[in-house]
């Protein structure tokens, strides 16, 4: 299974200022973490508690390592390889901006599918050939993110508006070949980061809930409200065991235990001084 998390690069850190902007030491392994209890929710702390979160400048990415679930801030990210990339410009004008936009990449066996992702302002999804000389446009979903499963390539798309939050399941693959972009299921939501339990359903975290989907449309919610939308989900793995689900966002990586009645995550952070304090 391969997978590539294209909110990378869709992410806007934060800042706190200050002293605060210093490299920082942390444990990667999340097993390690502490857990953090928000205040009861729609009360004037759990409001201030989640504008803490949204002004964190932490954006946690989360992978499956070695059997190992880690995070990584953003900015240790950024200073790492970027590993296989087009020899060829894939740099292009997107929904009316003249500037060129770097696309968000997924390679496959004859060549490159491309997002170029600018939220409000629009999306294209495109494919380029190994050689770049021969491009064309798929479709212009939101896409955030892919996943190979099964030798089949999906990806999770959709965006939030101030009046609106859509999304759904997709699959790519080619026709008459050419590639097309297919729905597979429509989400409560934009669809942001998409892994796959071991029962082949496909779990996705969209901007407030978690879902598990199959291919046979059937949806359950996992979380129904994770009170994370301001924290903008970015990357979502499970352990080893598949027994915890982990989510990468704004100040914390979310635990979600598989089976779990109660249907709640829980925040963590690698150690109290790694919260947003100012108001």
């Amino acid at each position: 299974m391969k997978s590539l998390l294209t909110a990378l690069l869709l992410v806007t850190l934060g800042t706190c200022g200050g002293a605060a902007d210093e490299p920082r030491s942390y444990d990667r392994d999340v097993t390690k973490w502490i857990e953090v209890t928000p205040p009861p929710t729609r009360s004037d702390e759990h409001i201030s508690f989640v504008s803490r979160a949204d002004a964190s400048r932490d954006d946690w990415f989360v992978s499956q390592e070695g059997g190992n679930v880690h995070a990584k801030l953003y900015t240790d990210i950024s200073n790492e390889p970027l590993g296989e990339w087009p020899k060829f410009s894939t740099g292009a004008p997107v929904a009316g901006d003249n500037d060129l936009q770097k696309p968000h990449l997924f390679s496959t066996e004859d060549g490159w599918l491309a997002v170029y992702n600018r939220g409000e302002f629009g999306s294209s999804l495109w494919w380029y050939s190994l050689d770049g000389k021969i491009k064309y446009q798929i479709s212009e979903h939101w896409v955030n993110g892919f996943i190979q499963h099964k030798n089949r390539i999906f990806a999770v798309e959709g965006r939030d508006s101030p009046t609106s939050s859509e999304g759904s399941l997709i699959e790519l693959a080619k026709l008459s070949g050419k590639w097309t972009a297919t729905q597979i299921v429509e989400l409560p939501g934009a669809g942001l980061a998409v892994t796959v339990l071991p029962d082949d359903r496909f779990c996705i975290v969209t901007s407030e809930m978690l879902l598990a989907v199959s291919l046979e449309k059937r949806t359950e919610v996992l979380v129904p409200n994770g009170h994370w939308i301001r924290w903008y989900p970015n990357s979502i793995t499970t352990d080893a065991e598949c027994r915890n689900v982990y989510i990468g966002m704004r100040q914390f990586v979310v635990r979600y235990p598989l089976g779990d009645n109660e249907h709640r995550a829980h925040l963590l952070v690698p150690a109290q001084s790694f919260l947003n304090t100012n108001d």
